[in-house]
């Protein structure tokens, strides 16, 4: 970070990262954004998108990480006490790509990813950038 923000003398800096999680109810892991589709079949398969990312929000001058424990908690607790399939997620079978190496040409895909990060964004950040 020091050396992409040497001259920018900002108060703070926020930095997202993509992290490693695992799929509720499942053992699949993934890793920052994409795609994934598992099951039995074509009847019992399923495609989902996903976004597996961290904030940190650190001090302009000391680049000392400024902890916000409890920042995007409302926003995971609504996240999963959701009744129905969150439709950004969602990903008919049909659109995944075959073979998975041709998702970075996919438009359709890049479209799609692009308005769940920024809505999983726009979930997350306003804890962050609240003043304490």
């Amino acid at each position: 970070m020091r050396s992409f923000t040497a001259n920018a003398n900002c108060e703070r800096y926020l930095v997202v990262t993509r992290v490693r999680g695992e799929i509720p109810g499942t053992r699949l892991q993934v890793d920052g954004i994409g795609a994934y589709n598992q099951g039995l079949g074509s009847l019992l398969r399923h495609s989902h998108l996903f976004t597996v990312f961290a904030v940190h929000v650190l001090d302009g001058r000391t680049y000392e990480n400024l902890d916000r424990p409890f920042a995007g908690v409302g926003a995971r607790l609504s996240q999963s006490m959701r009744l129905t399939e969150d439709p950004l997620n969602k990903l008919d079978n049909s659109q995944f790509p075959e073979p998975p190496s041709s998702a970075a040409g996919s438009a359709n895909l890049r479209e799609r990813t692009r308005a769940l990060l920024a809505a999983r964004l726009d979930q997350t950040l306003p804890d962050y950038l609240k003043r304490e």
